[in-house]
């Protein structure tokens, strides 16, 4: 009866023996078994934290105003009647060189080094790089900071002369104070974002091997 039901659905073509179900997951017939192959792991994404690269190109920007400021702050605060020492405009002297011309310069020269790293650490890459920049410039702001004491002991001579306490007071704030406390603080957020980047590095070269081992599979 039932070779005999077989051999009708075969003629009338509703029977095909290739179709024939073996085990789970696989069909037996003329071409071999065919085995249904499980989806491939999604790798790791490049980047973690992509607003570091827009975080340090801010950073970089406000270095290099700020530091500018600071070495330039000197030569030209004269000219507006800001002046700290009592020299006239564009003196040139060993005060004006080392005390505020050095430390912006090299704060200009850190700021458009983390300005050109922006797009590596936006990729996640260059952590070591951008930790060196912060820290420099964080020394330049101490320098500014520190100065207005150092100063005096190594020369033997004030840095400020102002003639009242409140001119004292702004001249310290402008000359000194004001840009040496904000590159320290742009050099930390540096540094922090130095940190963000080198874990996003470590992120990324863990999850290679897991993705080859994926595809392997």
């Amino acid at each position: 009866m039932f070779r005999r039901s077989r051999q009708a659905a075969y003629e009338e073509g509703a029977y095909d023996p290739a179709a024939t179900p073996g085990p789970a997951g696989t069909a037996s017939g003329s071409a071999g078994p065919v085995t249904t192959a499980a989806p491939l792991a999604t790798a790791a994404p490049a980047v973690v934290n992509p607003g570091a690269g827009a975080s340090l190109g801010t950073v970089g920007i406000l270095t290099v105003l700020f530091g500018a400021w600071a070495g330039i702050v000197p030569f030209v605060g004269p000219l507006f009647g800001y002046n700290a020492n009592g020299t006239k405009a564009w003196v040139w002297n060993l005060p004006h060189a080392l005390i505020w011309l050095a430390p912006g310069a090299v704060a200009v020269v850190m700021g458009l080094m983390m300005l050109s790293r922006a797009p590596v650490a936006r990729a996640g890459l260059g952590g070591r790089g951008h930790i060196w920049t912060g820290l420099v410039t964080a020394c330049c702001g101490a320098w500014l900071v520190f100065a207005l004491a150092a100063w005096p002991v190594a020369e033997g001579t004030q840095v400020i002369r102002p003639s009242s306490a409140w001119w004292h007071f702004l001249y310290t704030l402008g000359f000194m104070f004001g840009p040496g406390c904000v590159l320290i603080l742009l050099g930390g957020i540096a540094m922090g974002l130095a940190t963000l980047t080198r874990r996003a590095s470590t992120v990324v070269a863990q999850s290679t091997p897991l993705r080859d081992r994926a595809i392997a599979a």
